[in-house]
């Protein structure tokens, strides 16, 4: 699937679902980019089936949202190809140090729907579940020294992880919202966003009157 017919599957339907097989899943952070820019919203990044992954996405209605598709597709129309959507950075800008690159942006985003359904509490429930197996096995195995004493330091590495996994996830969300903010204004200087048009002004009892 290159980047055309993907960006094509974003034609304002309410809701977009892609699918991967196999290695095909390496483009999850390119499509993402792409379903960002025609104005969607990542709703869900799962296993679907037996060796693929899906990614739904569903269209984002706020203005914000709506404003920045309608600027992608201008951009679509004047250059009369999707190019204009899938390439970073028009024409030729050194990618330095400075620039995120968009595929790294969706990665953030992935990374953030992911965090969203990881609650902290399962994190420490694991770890402990596996320090608990870890010094069992080490009990089991306490007359073979060497296999205990592994057995041993891999449970108290476990419970490490349930005391500080917490605090690092937190970190590691935080970030990523703020290369997604980063990112979202990097792309506002190089892409400007025009102001909605403002209402048109109301029909006065003299207008309608006058007929004009």
């Amino acid at each position: 699937m290159n980047d055309e017919t993907v960006a094509e599957k974003f034609d304002g339907r309410p809701t977009v679902e892609i699918v991967f097989t196999g290695f095909g899943s390496i483009r999850a952070d390119r499509v993402t980019w792409i379903g960002t820019e025609m104005g969607y919203a990542l709703s869900a990044d799962e296993p679907y089936g037996r060796g693929q992954r899906r990614l739904i996405f569903v269209r984002d209605d706020s203005p914000a949202s709506r404003q920045r598709a309608q600027a992608t597709l201008t951009r679509v129309q004047a250059a009369s190809t999707w190019s204009a959507v899938t390439q970073p950075w028009p024409g030729p800008v050194p990618i330095g140090p400075s620039l995120i690159h968009p595929e790294r942006a969706a990665r953030a985003q992935r990374n953030i729907k992911a965090y969203k359904g990881w609650h902290p509490a399962q994190l420490i429930s694991l770890c402990c579940v596996a320090a608990a197996g870890f010094f069992t096995l080490a009990w089991s195995a306490r007359e073979a020294a060497p296999a205990a004493a592994g057995s041993c330091l891999v449970g108290i590495l476990c419970l490490v992880g349930a005391a500080l996994g917490p605090r690092y996830t937190r970190n590691w969300h935080q970030k990523n919202l703020q290369l997604l903010e980063d990112f979202r204004r990097q792309q506002a200087g190089q892409f400007p966003v025009p102001p909605p048009s403002p209402p048109p002004p109301p029909a006065g009892p003299h207008r309608d009157q006058m007929g004009t």
